[in-house]
């Protein structure tokens, strides 16, 4: 049995340890050793990143009911030298000792249990058995989080044999282990835990729930500690300061100004938007009427693709209409008809791309082709189009 030196002390960067045996699963190089600090997948826990001698441990896993390291490589000697990737432990241990704290202070205000818990790459969830929340119970949870972490209670962890753990701790265990694993919050919570946590709550400098929703029938909740905690809020102070910039408007105020703000925008958005359709209108009109026959053909030098579909989309609803739009910049051919008898556009690119490549599609009335055609061989090619 592999000693789990990390459940002493989650703190231990590097180690040494003696090579117990070595496979090969599936075309991968697993390690036993006789003792090690990679905390290995469960709990709701990634496992640990790291070397052994050097190798890049890729992976640590229970495999009946031995850890074993996925490492990238071979390993040759029988002592070597362990060090674990310190950032991404310390994470892990800020994210579950939250959770841990997150999931006691819900049930402590309002009976509500924890009945599942995922620590993800940058945000971390666990689902209450509640249907739904509010802002109000978030704001009562977060108030007593921060009162404890200011407190810096004190976690201790400990071994006891199986069967002098009180029967509450035992209930989600799914094995009968000969001793369980005890992690206590000072005066918050008691729990069996097998991951690895801090050892006083003011190391999670802050835990931040970021949103929740309906999760089949319970609510699941999201949530980050620790460092995740400072770079996301360093994200948002420079959010909200390029805002307040922008409105001319102190930061304080952004919540209670930006709804005005916002209101005004829409109605510049409307506004625009009507001027747009009389204007696009207008425009497909014109060209409309300076054609004698069906053809309405238009390039520009780099003009919106979708100001472009706009217009073609007016023209071809006129009727007995084939358009043709390109954009010289971005290589890009708007192919439009008013009927697929008088213009099968999906044919037409199809022709194009055996012709020529480049990519696109669409259906008989409406495409867009992406490529490159010389002048000399386009007229060439029109009438051919125009046919197929």
């Amino acid at each position: 049995m592999t000693k789990k030196v990390f459940e002493n002390d989650p703190y231990i960067k590097e180690y040494t340890a003696e090579v117990i045996s070595t496979k090969i699963i599936n075309g991968s190089t697993w390690v036993k050793l006789d003792q090690t600090i990679f905390y290995p997948e469960g709990g709701g826990q990634p496992s640990d990143l790291g070397f052994i001698d050097g190798k890049p441990v890729l992976d640590v896993q229970i495999i009946d009911s031995e850890i074993v390291h996925k490492i990238d490589g071979s390993i040759d000697k029988n002592r070597v030298k362990l060090a674990i990737d310190f950032e991404r432990r310390f994470d892990h241990m800020q994210q579950h000792t939250g959770q841990h704290l997150l999931s006691a202070v819900w049930q402590q205000l309002y009976g509500i249990e924890t009945l599942s818990f995922h620590l993800g790459k940058d945000v971390c969830t666990i689902d209450l058995a509640t249907s739904e929340l509010d802002t109000e119970k978030i704001r009562s949870v977060e108030l007593k989080l921060a009162q404890y972490i200011f407190e810096n209670r004190r976690i201790e962890s400990y071994l006891l044999p199986y069967e002098e753990v009180d029967q509450e701790y035992l209930s989600k265990l799914k094995e009968t282990p000969q001793v369980v694993r005890i992690v206590e919050i000072e005066g918050v919570n008691t729990s069996a835990c097998c991951g690895t946590h801090v050892t006083m709550l003011g190391e999670l400098g802050l835990l931040k729930i970021i949103g929740w929703e309906k999760y089949k029938q319970n609510v699941r909740l999201s949530f980050i500690s620790g460092g995740r905690a400072f770079a996301y809020f360093q994200e948002i102070f420079i959010a909200i300061n390029e805002v307040s910039k922008k409105l001319n408007i102190a930061p304080s105020l952004v919540t209670e100004r930006f709804p005005m703000f916002y209101e005004r925008h829409q109605d510049l958005k409307k506004n625009y938007q009507n001027l747009y359709e009389k204007e696009i209108h207008y425009e497909a009109a014109d060209l409309i009427n300076q054609k004698k026959n069906n053809l309405i053909e238009h390039s520009w030098e780099d003009r919106p693709l979708q100001e472009m579909k706009d217009l073609a989309k007016i023209i071809i609803e006129a009727g007995d209409k084939v358009v043709i739009f390109q954009n010289k910049s971005q290589k890009t051919w708007i192919f439009a008809a008013s009927s697929s008898q008088l213009f099968n556009v999906s044919k037409c690119i199809q022709t194009l791309k055996e012709h020529f490549g480049g990519k696109g599609g669409g259906n008989s009335v409406f495409g867009q082709w992406i490529g490159t055609i010389d002048e000399s061989h386009w007229l060439e090619y029109k009438n051919n189009l125009l046919n197929t």
